[in-house]
């Protein structure tokens, strides 16, 4: 990868809860220059080292990790010895199980209690967050989470933080944003709120809608009506007030991102031949590219700025589940777990009529269809991929290649795509802890193009830092 040093940007940004690096990717792309992340996961942790290296900062070397730990007065002056005087951006993305409504369920059952969900813990980190602003005085803070949070036992968090960090001193808007209105072939609704310090003169703006397509349609995201979630209805630009591209392309689509990816059938070989193989990273060699041409987002993907252009696919194979993959290869794409179980029916019915001895175990998945309808989803290859959660990093069934020759759930390195990382971009850990990495990360491209937006309005106010940041030499590895 080449190397970055604080003469290049003018721009510097600090990640808190960074996670495997999604925004910094995407803001180092858009031309901000990233002073350390904070991540209190030891594997996010890794792989922000494996590609941006580490911070210079003992304040945050000392925190190993945790954002309530950071010394925010000596980050303040460590920040003030390198030749920054005020931070341009701050970027804070907390975890979002206790917001996702997806998770409230699971959390319920924990806390023991309906609505036990608005009880996490983490559901109070962004006070510490709000401490960071006051402290730090950015020109400009990005917060950044699931739409969930716009309830949460009866209250909009989202407008909280807002009131908060008007409070400290800025202007403040939020909207609810989707990914694939940005190139990112995957239907992704976040609230993002941009605040710029008052004495800049700015009102935060959003964006315009580049990518555009029905699937958006019975969105949060398109409806108006969240508006009125809003006591301050300041805070909120609705769907209607966002400018839309005039050249708007279509959604970039499933098959656009994945197509150039070498087929995958090491797996059908393995269940044809009688043997188990192992889905283990280190045992799986990467692949060449399929030749041929290539879609106008594989070449992003392919060759991102930063980052080295990638000449061969890794963490390119598929889980060993061999008792799904010829229900796989039958599914229709967009098939749910419904139509999943009749087809397993079915398969079982010719085995038992073929007059073989056969379990029903073995043909037929055990969970329930009124419990799991969307366990199990195959991917429509003409449209944009529906969400990608952590949870995949326990099952990937959710996302089911549309390629029925194929017969199977999604690599690695396809989530990555559907998620914008760099084909270059390296995650560190087992397979189950890379692909909850990927679930939980900000889109790189989301990040490109809110960070353009924050970049553009604060360019009028960018200055030459003191050669002392320079001679820190922030190198990426």
């Amino acid at each position: 990868m080449t190397a970055r040093t604080g003469s290049s940007k003018e721009m510097y940004f600090l990640d808190l809860f960074a996670g495997s690096g999604g925004m910094s990717v995407g803001l180092e792309s858009a031309g901000f220059n990233s002073l350390g992340s904070v991540e209190i996961n030891p594997a996010p942790q890794e792989t922000l080292k494996l590609n941006f290296g580490e911070t210079h900062f003992s304040s945050i070397k000392r925190a190993k990790g945790d954002v309530t730990k950071v010394d925010v007065t000596k980050l303040n002056r460590e920040l003030r010895f390198a030749g920054i005087n005020q931070l341009d951006l701050l970027v804070a993305c907390p975890p979002c199980q206790g917001f996702s409504r997806i998770g409230r369920g699971k959390l319920d059952s924990l806390a023991g209690v309906k609505g036990g969900h608005h009880k996490d813990p983490r559901n109070k980190l962004y006070k510490k967050v709000i401490e960071y602003v006051s402290r730090l005085k950015p020109r400009a803070f990005v917060f950044e989470n699931v739409p969930g949070i716009l309830s949460v036992g009866g209250k909009n968090v989202a407008e909280k933080i807002c009131h908060d960090i008007e409070a400290c001193g800025y202007v403040v808007k939020a909207s609810l944003l989707n990914a694939a209105w940005y190139g990112v072939p995957q239907l992704r609704e976040r609230l993002i709120i941009i605040a710029f310090h008052k004495d800049l003169g700015l009102t935060p703006s959003f964006p315009a809608i580049q990518f555009d397509g029905d699937e958006v349609k019975n969105h949060m995201c398109t409806n108006d009506s969240v508006l009125e979630r809003w006591s301050n209805k300041d805070y909120f630009v609705p769907y209607s007030s966002l400018k839309k591209s005039k050249n708007a392309q279509r959604f970039v689509s499933v098959e656009e991102a994945l197509s150039d990816l070498p087929e995958f059938k090491l797996h059908l070989r393995a269940l044809k031949k009688g043997y188990a193989y192992k889905a283990l990273r280190t045992l799986h060699a990467p692949l060449p590219y399929q030749s041929g041409k290539q879609s106008d987002y594989a070449k992003i993907m392919r060759n991102w700025p930063g980052f080295s252009p990638s000449n061969e696919v890794t963490d390119h194979f598929c889980r060993w589940t061999p008792r799904d993959f010829r229900i796989f290869g039958i599914m229709k794409e967009g098939d749910r777990y419904p139509e999943a179980v009749q087809v397993a029916e079915k398969l079982f019915k010719k085995a038992k009529e073929g007059g073989k001895s056969v379990r029903k175990a073995d043909f037929v998945p055990p969970y329930a269809i009124d419990s799991f309808e969307d366990k199990w989803h195959k991917l429509i290859r003409s449209r944009p991929s529906w969400t990608l959660t952590a949870h995949i990093g326990k099952d990937t069934y959710s996302h089911i290649h549309y390629d029925s020759s194929q017969s199977r759930s999604i690599t690695i390195r396809e989530a990555a795509r559907l998620q914008s990382f760099p084909d270059s971009f390296r995650f560190y850990g087992n397979t189950g802890t890379v692909f909850t990495q990927i679930g939980n990360a900000v889109p790189p491209l989301l990040a490109k193009t809110v960070g353009m937006q924050i970049r553009n309005q604060l360019m009028p106010f960018s200055r030459k830092h003191d050669r002392k940041l320079v001679e820190l030499n922030f190198a990426r590895p």
